[in-house]
């Protein structure tokens, strides 16, 4: 049992000795409620002691004594648990920060994700759910400890200073998440990760084109427009809706796990100069490729088997995280 809920229970037992004693008080004395609840209460707590007009009669007497001998104990024993609380919320929470801090010191290749609101923390629960390291960083206290009670790691500050990020420990990250609530927010966190990492992944989000072009020119790597994608799943219902019920199972059923990822085919792999069909993707490893990014810059779409493969062409491919780690070894 911990001391929160040894105070609720000690609150309880305090808060069951004023209602005895109020109605104790209305049944022996004939007094009215409030004048009631006013003896019980200055009884228990020793404040004051005062008899009601006439006095107390003799059975009032003993249900005194015997409402002061329970209730003052009672007094005592919550007052002596709410101090455990607090300085178990002072000390404890200090101590609980500090380990976090060296359990963040520990991390390396992990996300930092800016934001914890209603982008931050599905895009939090869906990397924890995939098993990523990630580290919170936002300025509301709440939302840090909610993170915390979420079994994520946080920081509680101000993700545009480098302190905060340095805190979280952007040196060691492999990829970073903005996705506060202001664009001009995101914006300098950008600035900031970029100047300080030119080789993190940076993923940023944005509420318009305007801001969506801002990003894109100090360094973001992938911008995400939640209102645009909603729209566009909106629209697509309308229009293709077998479509969408694919991509539907692909991104949310968890009994499928499919994923969409790019491959770079690297120079001296076997498959390159093979075509498509003599690659043999499909039955060696079960993905399937959507499309291919050639060095040039054009894509091949929905790619034709006689579609040959050449030194660091991107694959666009579909399939499990396990069958898309077969294929990055195969590749």
């Amino acid at each position: 049992m911990n001391e929160r809920q040894r105070l609720r229970i000690a609150l309880t037992i305090l808060g069951a000795f004023i209602v005895v004693g109020a109605l104790g008080y209305m049944v022996i004395e004939d007094l009215g409620f409030v004048d009631a609840v006013y003896e019980s209460v200055i009884t228990i707590t020793t404040v004051g002691y005062a008899e009601p007009a006439g006095g107390l009669s003799q059975v009032g007497r003993i249900f005194t004594v015997f409402l002061v001998l329970g209730g003052v104990g009672s007094v005592f024993y919550t007052a002596a648990v709410a101090l455990e609380v607090f300085i178990d919320e002072l000390v404890g929470g200090r101590r609980r920060l500090r380990q976090e801090k060296k359990m963040i010191e520990k991390l390396s290749g992990h996300t930092v994700v800016c934001g914890y609101g209603r982008v931050g923390s599905s895009v939090a629960a869906r990397l924890a759910a995939s098993n990523v390291d990630l580290v919170v960083v936002d300025t509301d206290e709440m939302l840090a400890d909610e993170a915390r009670q979420n079994g994520l790691r946080a920081v509680r500050g101000d993700a545009t200073g480098e302190d905060v990020l340095t805190e979280a420990g952007l040196d060691r990250a492999a990829a970073l998440v903005a996705c506060v609530h202001s664009d001009s927010d995101n914006l300098a966190i950008v600035l900031s990760a970029r100047a300080r990492r030119p080789d993190l992944k940076l993923l940023a989000r944005a509420s318009n084109h305007d801001a969506e072009r801002r990003l894109k020119m100090a360094g973001a790597d992938r911008i995400v427009a939640p209102n645009e994608v909603g729209a566009e799943r909106l629209a697509a219902l309308v229009l293709n809706s077998g479509l969408t019920d694919f991509v539907e199972i692909a991104g949310r059923n968890t009994l499928l796990e499919l994923r969409v990822e790019e491959i770079a085919l690297e120079s001296g792999s076997e498959l390159v100069g093979m075509s498509l069909a003599d690659s043999r993707i499909r039955s060696k490893v079960g993905t399937t490729i959507l499309a291919i990014r050639h060095v040039d810059g054009t894509v091949t779409s929905n790619p034709s088997p006689t579609v040959p493969l050449s030194d660091n062409d991107i694959l666009v491919a579909i399939g499990t995280a396990d069958q898309l780690e077969q294929l990055e070894k195969l590749t």
